[in-house]
């Protein structure tokens, strides 16, 4: 599986409340520090930079994002991207 199809996953498993925000943001940190050529995409690593803030939280009770902003990005990245 290519880091793109990964990003789509991890996005719609958010956006359904499937994944774990702390997952998702864990993972993408660690692709980031990879040096995998998906990285020089201007759109992965976008994709990869919304995902690891995907565990921020307004206060410790209230998530920053929700299951509606994390569709809104999986619609933008597959918009911007080619998912092989």
């Amino acid at each position: 599986m290519t880091i793109t199809q990964e990003i789509a996953e991890r996005l719609q498993a958010l956006a359904t409340g499937e994944g774990s925000p702390e997952e998702a943001s864990a993972w993408a940190l660690a692709m980031m520090e990879g040096d995998a050529p998906e990285l020089e995409d201007e759109n992965v690593w976008n994709a990869l930079d919304q995902l690891s803030g995907a565990d921020l939280m307004m206060d410790p009770e209230t998530p920053m994002h929700s299951e509606e902003q994390y569709r809104q990005w999986l619609q933008e990245f597959r918009e911007k991207v080619s998912i092989t």
